[in-house]
This record gives structure tokens, sequence and C-alpha cells, in this order.
């Protein structure tokens, strides 16, 4: 058991460790909540007509109304749902299909507005997963950041923090890689998630700085107190008995 208190640099990178964390939770959240991960815009590349992200679809019926957002969940699934030309000839295919009216104008769209193809589908959902693993993962570093700069912890419990922020930073890249096969990448959304993901990679270097250091304190007392024992043996109390003769 070390005191962090002692130990001005560990403190410090405790603390820088865990207000990063915080900045990069909170940079992935709002990146996976907003609907800007892909964005359609109009003939004239000047106005948003249509978004999606790894949960919902959003597109405007018209120029001048408002986006009407639709989740994946509320998609209609079946082996003839995704209608797929090429070179004027027309098949209907395994896919998913937006429910709501006016939604099939988006039909050559890039994004998953109105179809979808059922394998993309569930990539999106697992990607969905993979961005809520990582942000779940990326929240208990940043607690154990902060405890690894002001409470005392097992040399065991030091190692968890880094290993959470790497689990994270692993499921964050596998969600960018997944999602990425689907839909391209133009929107805000993607940027924030992925400055979160980066940002974590600095965690968990300083995590890492901090682990060794403490591990390393704490060999060097453990040799200190293991020299003091040599160069100072205890000797063990002679006993001396005393024998009573008796005269005859």
């Amino acid at each position: 058991m070390l005191s962090r208190n002692r130990d001005s640099i560990i403190f410090g990178f405790g603390l820088a460790s865990g207000i990063i964390g915080i900045i990069s939770l909170l940079l992935t959240s709002v990146g996976v909540g907003i609907p800007s991960w892909y964005q359609g815009k109009d003939a004239n590349n000047s106005v948003i007509i249509s978004q999606s992200n790894l949960f919902y679809s959003c597109f405007a019926p018209n120029i001048s109304s408002g986006l009407i957002c639709t989740s994946y969940n509320s998609y209609l699934c079946s082996t003839t749902s995704y209608q797929n030309t090429v070179l004027n000839v027309t098949a209907y295919i395994s896919g998913c299909t937006n429910p709501i009216n006016g939604s099939s104008s988006y039909l050559y769209s890039d994004g998953p507005i109105y179809q979808i193809l059922l394998d993309d589908f569930y990539r999106l959902r697992c990607a969905a997963a993979l961005s809520i693993i990582s942000i779940v993962f990326i929240f208990f570093s940043t607690i154990f950041s902060f405890l690894n700069a002001f409470i005392v912890l097992n040399s065991y419990f030091i190692l968890i923090s880094p290993i959470l922020a790497c689990i994270g930073v692993t499921f964050g890249i596998c969600c960018l890689v997944t999602a990425g096969s689907v839909f391209t990448y133009t929107g805000a959304g993607f940027a924030l998630f992925v400055v979160g993901v980066i940002i974590e990679l600095i965690v968990i270097i300083l995590l890492s700085i901090i682990a060794g250091r403490l591990n390393g304190m704490e060999r060097i007392m453990k040799n200190r107190e293991d020299q003091q024992m040599y160069t100072h043996p205890v000797k063990s109390p002679i006993i001396i008995r005393r024998i009573h003769k008796q005269r005859i």
C-alpha cells in the first residue's frame, strides 16, 4: 500500500488523467448522441436534407421543412425490401426500409435514410453496441484515474485504470471501423467521437506512467525492508537454565 499524497508527480498525473478522461467521456457521449455522422445535402450543396448516425436517421420531406428522425428499430426488414438497380436492371434483395412516409424520396441516397442492406443494418447495430461499451469503459477508467490520485489502492488495482482505458479505446476503434463500412463519415458527430477516442489515448499513457511509478516505488520499499532485516538481524534470546544440585 502506497500513499499517493507523498508523490506530487503521481497526484498530478492522476488528476490530469481524470480531467482528460472527463473530456473524452463528454466528447464520445455527445458524438454518439447527435445524428450528424452522415450528412446529405441538396443539389446546391448548401442545405442539409438528411442525417444519420449509429442509432437513427433523419430526413426532410422537402427543403423548407424540418428533419424527421426514425430509429433503426422501426425499420421494416425482409428478404425483398432492398431495391438494387444496376445497368437499368432492378432486383429486390434482403434489406430494411424506413416506414415513414416521404422517406422513399431518398431511395438513391448514400446513407441509410430510406433503405439499407440487411448486412449493413446488423453492422450498424453492432457499431452502436460497441460505442456504448466504449463509453462505459471510458467512464470507469476516469473514475479509477481519480482514485489513483486521491485514494490509497492496492498495487494490483493500480493496473485496472489503464486496462479499462485501453479496452475503451479498442472498442471505440472497432465501432468506427464497423460503421465506416456502412456509410461515409461527413458530419460533426463522427469527428467528436474520434477526438474523444484519441484523447483517451493520452489517458492511457498517463495511467501507464502512474502504474509503473507506483509499482517501482513499492519494490524500492520492499527492498529497503529486506535490507534492514539482513543488516539488523533479530537475535534470538539465550535461555539460561539453572541446575540445582542437591547435596547428599
